[in-house]
């Protein structure tokens, strides 16, 4: 991508992963002056150590990828703010101004809000270092690579009573941690209970996720955990840790500008439009089920493919 040199575009793009990039990609072959503005390029699958269901490739690793994302915007001549939070958008006139905590001040014609989502991070020692390399914050996405193993699924709720059937269901022998009683739909934690390599571990504090190296890569090997009951710690020998914890769609700059639903995510149409006119949405900060990689990179190309065709109606 190419460096920030003016502050007029047709399309700005606030945010750099799998959406934002094939948007940029998308909007600045149909010709358009197009930005990109975000915190670090990547998003979430920068983080993945292996992906396998990107389809065109049978194993890529999700630096490799992200990184292909990018040279490809980039030889369309995308401008690109790295490093640069959106604090606002104002709709002025026929424009928008985005403007960041870093003072740039951009006008665009339209814009593009491709933001995603930011995991609940237990923040203990061992988690970002071993993200990709048995941490998970995606069982759809991962459990495939845990087949017959020992892993450990922390969280609450549904999500974590939904990854540990997935992964059973794939051989894996699972260890479902949590401070509280699961709380999810009674057939569901039905099934759970029900399963027989699925246990649950109650009234536990994770402390640390522990790792070993082999063949001079770092992976997990254990999970650290308290029993606020008795004040005793134990380490779970698991070679996997999903943390389904919930996740919060990074969309706080807009305001109030575009509809919401109850869990934080903009609603948009089958064209990747808001309730703004002029303003789009891609990827996991929407309300479009189905949090992947594959899903992402499409509703990017198509809220471009959107905005191009509002830009030439205007």
């Amino acid at each position: 991508m190419s460096e920030d040199t003016q502050d007029r575009f047709d399309v700005v793009i606030i945010g750099a992963g799998p959406a934002g990039l094939t948007a940029g990609m998308y909007a600045a072959r149909q010709g358009l002056a197009t930005a990109i503005v975000a915190g670090e390029v990547g998003g979430q699958a920068a983080w993945a150590g292996e992906i396998e269901n990107y389809m065109g490739w049978q194993m890529v690793s999700g630096p490799e990828l992200i990184s292909r994302f990018r040279e490809h915007a980039r030889q369309f001549g995308v401008t690109c703010f790295e490093g640069a939070l959106v604090n606002a958008i104002v709709p002025t006139g026929e424009v928008f101004e985005v403007y960041t905590r870093e003072g740039h001040r951009l006008e665009a014609r339209t814009v593009i809000i491709a933001t995603g989502r930011a995991p609940n991070r237990l923040a203990v020692p061992g988690e970002r270092e071993l993200v990709g390399r048995g941490v998970s914050y995606c069982a759809t996405c991962d459990a495939a690579f845990f087949r017959d193993a020992d892993v450990a699924v922390v969280g609450p709720g549904e999500s974590a009573a939904d990854a540990a059937l997935e992964l059973a269901t794939l051989g894996a022998r699972v260890t479902v941690v949590t401070g509280k009683p699961l709380r999810a739909p009674r057939a569901l934690v039905e099934r759970v209970v029900a399963a027989k390599t699925i246990s649950i571990r109650e009234g536990l504090k994770v402390v640390s996720i522990e790792g070993s190296v082999t063949a001079g890569e770092r992976r997990v090997s254990g999970l650290t955990v308290l029993d606020t009951a008795t004040g005793t710690s134990e380490t779970l020998p698991v070679s996997g840790v999903f943390i389904e914890t919930g996740s919060i769609p990074v969309s706080e700059f807009t305001g109030g500008l575009l509809e919401m639903n109850d869990r934080g995510e903009i609603v948009t149409d089958k064209a990747g439009a808001t309730s703004a006119p002029g303003i789009y949405a891609a990827g996991d900060v929407t309300d479009t089920p189905g949090k992947q990689i594959i899903i992402a990179a499409g509703e990017g190309a198509r809220a471009a493919i959107a905005a191009a065709r509002d830009l030439k109606r205007r």
